[in-house]
């Protein structure tokens, strides 16, 4: 009915649901429960089910039958009945048990049987290659390992996901506190320009103060229509990682607002949870237990082929099975076979110790370049708390100066010029301390993007009421 209503409708809806205050924890949840990448990543392990199913298949038992009869001027050759049971088992052994019935006028002599048919019940063992491991049983492990790497593979995906729209959250936010600090500094121009004028025109202003201070106001708006229009570009890539069920694309209202700067923690990390391990050195190493497998599989293949079969044979008509059974009934064979060279078994297994060995030379250098990102975004988070911190002296100091220079500009002993001197500082620290501010939380996701916390549910969240704001 959603898409439905999209294919009609087909403009974006608004995101009413959401509250006034959007936060980070809140935000990364709506992405890592609606996304379109997010959806599908899930389905991941319902493929990775079906091939578990597939490959436990192998183990199934199976029924067969076999009718085979000739009849021609009214003679009947040959009739052949049988139907048995197979039942493979983890072992390399394989149990069966049949019932034969052969009748006719030409019946090959090997396959007379009592007139009541035949019984047969007895293994199958394989002595050389398969023993200890086959393709059914190799086949198994993949799939098990398959369904591991599925889980792998959806927090790659999503440790992924949640970074970039992290770091699309950070630009909104701190698009909207610069916007706020030019809304603030145009109406601090207006007013100003305000006093001026009516200063001018009582004649304690110089009539060239009100074109300045009118300059000041056109400056000041022409910096908020450039950080409105970043705002817009920041707002139109978040909305690109919000949807409805991975279906219909919503957009955020424009009342919706992230935390104040004074709520959002700007705090040393914490040293990492212990079992926390980045997905994508999972996925590497469930390639290399894949690779094992198929290792373990090609050595099996260069020894023999050697297959022992024993069946007991009881007769159709018996009464007691267990009186008239003889162990002089039986019938077996043994099967045998051996490439002289083997020089296809040999060179698979050398192409997949290669492989092996070069899986393992990339787990190594990707949890190396892990390292160094936890590394670096630590050094960025933990430089940037003593940064955000003297920006925040800055911006508290630059206005106190703007406040005094606003002191001396009402007593006339000060000049515009220099209100506006120390307002331009003004502006800049509180922009600057927003950068800072924004820098810092990125860290923070870089950090838990290369730990894997943002695909393990351990999101860095904003520490409302929790780690204390260095504002």
């Amino acid at each position: 009915m959603r898409l439905l209503l999209l294919l009609l409708f087909p403009f974006l809806l608004p995101a009413q649901d959401l509250p006034p205050v959007l936060t980070e924890d809140l935000f990364l949840e709506l992405v890592a429960t609606h996304h379109p990448l997010a959806v599908r990543a899930a389905l991941q392990r319902d493929r990775a089910a079906a091939v578990l199913r597939r490959a436990r298949g192998g183990f199934d038992p199976k029924v067969y039958g076999d009718l085979d009869q000739k009849y021609f001027k009214g003679t009947n050759y040959y009739s052949h009945i049988e139907g048995g049971v197979k039942i493979p088992t983890w072992f390399g052994v394989e149990l069966n048990a049949a019932y034969e019935r052969n009748d006719g006028t030409y019946l090959n002599p090997e396959l007379q049987v009592p007139e009541d048919g035949l019984y047969a019940a007895g293994i199958t063992l394989t002595l050389g290659q398969g023993l200890f491991f086959d393709e059914r049983r190799a086949e198994l492990q993949r799939a098990q390992i398959y369904q591991r790497a599925t889980v792998a593979e959806r927090q790659v995906l999503l440790n992924q996901l949640l970074y970039e729209a992290g770091g699309a959250y950070w630009e909104w936010a701190g698009a909207q506190a610069a916007t706020q600090v030019y809304r603030d500094a145009v109406a601090l121009a207006q007013t100003r320009y305000e006093a001026v004028v009516v200063g001018a025109r009582l004649g304690d202003r110089p009539a060239i103060d009100t074109l300045e201070a009118r300059i000041q106001v056109q400056s000041r708006q022409l910096s908020l229509e450039g950080v409105l229009l970043d705002l817009a570009n920041a707002a139109a890539r978040l909305n690109a990682f919000l949807w409805l069920d991975g279906v219909v694309p919503v957009e955020l209202e424009a009342t919706t607002l992230p935390p104040p700067t004074n709520a959002i923690v700007v705090a040393p990390l914490l040293a990492p949870l212990p079992n926390l391990t980045n997905p994508e050195l999972v996925r590497t190493q469930l390639k290399i237990d894949q690779l094992e497998v198929d290792q373990r599989l090609q050595r099996e293949l260069l020894k023999p082929q050697l297959d022992v079969k024993y069946n007991a044979l009881l007769s159709g008509g018996t009464n007691d099975p267990i009186e008239d059974y003889s162990s002089n009934n039986y019938k077996w064979g043994v099967k045998f076979s051996q490439p002289l060279l083997l020089r296809k078994e040999r060179g698979k297994l050398q192409l997949t110790q290669i492989k092996l060995s070069e899986t393992q030379l990339e787990l190594s250098d990707k949890a190396a370049l892990l390292r160094a990102k936890v590394a670096q975004a630590e050094n960025e988070a933990n430089v940037t708390v003593s940064q955000f911190g003297l920006a925040s002296s800055n911006v508290v100091d630059y206005a106190q100066l703007l406040a005094g220079e606003q002191e001396l500009f009402r007593a006339g002993e000060s000049s515009l010029f220099l209100v506006n001197s120390r307002e331009v500082k003004y502006i800049d620290a509180q922009v600057k301390r927003v950068e800072l501010l924004v820098k810092h939380r990125k860290a923070r996701l870089a950090r838990a993007f290369a730990t894997g916390e943002l695909a393990q549910g351990q999101q860095p969240g904003l520490g409302l009421g929790g780690e204390p704001s260095t504002d």
